[in-house]
C-alpha cells in the first residue's frame, strides 16, 4: 500500500490578497500539519481566465483524443489551472461574497472545469471523482450569503463527482465554530469590516474576541478534514486496485451519432469497442 504524500490544492477565487487568501492558507497550514500531505497555493487573480462561452468544444466531440486540458475557445490560463486540479489530490476552494453568490473570477474556472463532469467525452470525464472538498466563503455579514456561495460550489463539486467535507470539531479547534458545512468566516465584528484581517482573532473589536476565533477554528479543521480524507481515499483506491477489483467505465454514450473526427477521443473509445457509432436517423435504444 502507498505511503506517497497526498496533494491538496489551495484556490484563492478572489482577486484581492486579503480574507480570502489568509484562509485558504490557513487552511492549507492546517492540512500539512496531518503529515503525509504537500500543499500548493493559487490565487485566480494572478491568471488570465476569459469567460466561458458554452460552444462546448472542450466535450470531446470534435478535439483529437491526444490534447489536453485548455479552453479551445480562448486558450487562456484555465490549462494551467485544470492541470493542478487534475493532479490534486483534495481541493481546498475558497470565494469571496460580493453579491450573495459565487464572484465571477471563481464562476470562470468552475465553468471551465465541464471537461471534468459526465457530459464529457475526453480522457478527462471523471477527472475530479472521489476527491475530497472543502469549502471557504467569506461575508461581511453573519448571513452575509456564505451559505448560499457554499452551497454553490458544493453542488458544482458534486457534479463533478467530487465529496465534500465539512469543519467538524476536533481536539485542536474544538466548538463552538462559524459554520458546519463549510468554513464560512465573517467580518462582521471586524475593526474594519474590509480589513485585510478582518477573519481574525486580532482584528476582531469584540473582547474576547469570539468571531475571529470562531472563523479560524472552521478554517483549520476544513483543512486538516480534506487532508485527512485525501489520505483515507488515497489508501483505499491502492488496496481497490492491489484487489483487482474493476472501477466502472467513465463512459457518458456508449452509442453516438455524430461521426467523430480522425483521431478524436470518441473514435479511439469506438475503436476499442467501448463505444458504438450509429449514424443518425438509425436507432439508438
Amino acid at each position: 500500500m502507498s505511503t506517497s504524500k497526498v496533494k491538496i490544492l489551495g484556490i484563492n477565487g478572489s482577486a484581492r490578497h486579503a480574507n480570502t487568501e489568509l484562509a485558504v492558507k490557513e487552511a492549507l497550514k492546517a492540512a500539512k500539519g496531518m503529515g503525509y500531505v504537500e500543499t500548493e497555493y493559487v490565487s485566480l487573480g494572478d491568471y488570465k481566465l476569459v469567460p466561458c462561452t458554452g460552444c462546448m468544444k472542450c466535450f470531446g466531440f470534435q478535439h483529437p483524443a491526444g490534447e489536453g486540458l485548455k479552453c479551445y475557445e480562448f486558450h487562456d490560463d484555465s490549462e494551467i489551472l485544470l492541470h493542478k486540479m487534475h493532479e490534486c489530490d483534495g481541493l481546498i476552494f475558497g470565494a469571496p461574497v460580493y453579491v450573495v453568490g459565487v464572484n465571477a473570477l471563481s464562476k470562470i474556472l468552475m465553468d471551465k472545469a465541464s471537461m471534468f463532469g459526465p457530459m464529457s467525452f475526453t480522457r478527462y470525464c471523471g477527472g475530479m471523482r472521489q476527491k475530497p472538498l472543502g469549502v471557504i466563503a467569506v461575508g461581511g455579514g453573519d448571513s452575509g450569503g456564505q451559505e448560499i456561495v457554499g452551497l454553490e460550489i458544493r453542488t458544482w463539486a458534486h457534479a463533478l463527482g467530487m465529496m465534500t467535507v465539512g469543519p467538524w470539531p476536533t481536539r485542536e479547534d474544538p466548538n463552538p465554530q462559524c459554520s458546519t458545512y463549510g468554513a464560512f468566516p465573517t467580518t462582521t465584528d471586524a475593526v474594519n469590516v474590509y480589513a485585510k484581517n478582518g477573519i481574525t482573532k486580532e482584528a476582531t473589536r469584540t473582547s474576547p474576541p469570539t468571531q475571529g476565533s470562531r472563523n479560524m477554528r472552521s478554517i483549520r479543521n476544513t483543512g486538516r478534514h480534506v487532508a485527512h480524507a485525501a489520505m483515507v481515499l488515497a489508501m483505499g483506491k491502492s488496496m481497490f486496485k492491489e484487489s483487482g477489483l474493476k472501477e466502472p467505465d467513465m463512459i457518458p454514450f456508449p452509442r453516438y451519432s455524430v461521426k467523430p473526427k480522425p483521431g478524436s477521443w470518441i473514435q479511439k473509445l469506438i475503436d476499442e469497442g467501448k463505444v458504438q457509432y450509429v449514424p443518425k436517423g438509425k436507432n439508438l435504444k
